[in-house]
């Protein structure tokens, strides 16, 4: 997934609820990251920013929207790193699992061709040609 940026300056329709416009939609686990950032101070804090799709709203009066702008630019980069980082994680994790089933499916292979040759012998009479 590419790194989620802000494209466009803040609009509103009201002067309390404001919008930006991203570069691309947040996946679920990015959203995720994202929510449990620390807060910024008690009022301008990652909780409160909505997101929908490829927007992302917030509520401010106008002397905050700089603040706002800022926080959520630090924000937004640092869930990327966040999201890079664990992305990177769970990808290792899972080609150090696959290594590790591959080993033992390899080994129990192995295992079973290592000792095919203890088969029992044939009791008598089974595969065996008739005398007579």
């Amino acid at each position: 997934m590419d790194d989620i940026k802000r494209t466009t300056a803040p609009e509103t329709r009201n002067g309390r609820q404001w919008e930006v416009q991203l570069g691309a939609s947040p996946s679920r686990e990015w959203l995720d990251l994202f929510r449990r950032l620390p807060d910024s101070s008690a009022t301008i804090i990652p909780q409160r920013v909505v997101f929908d799709r490829e927007t992302a709203f917030f509520k401010s009066d106008e002397e905050h929207v700089e603040l706002w702008i800022r926080s959520l630019d630090r924000w937004i980069a640092a869930t990327n790193v966040r999201h890079a980082t664990t992305v990177e994680r769970e990808r290792h994790e899972r080609a150090t699992r696959i290594d590790t089933e591959i080993r033992e499916r390899e080994r129990i292979q192995q295992l079973n061709e290592r000792f095919k040759s203890l088969q029992p012998d044939a009791p008598a009479g089974v595969n065996s040609a008739p005398v007579g």
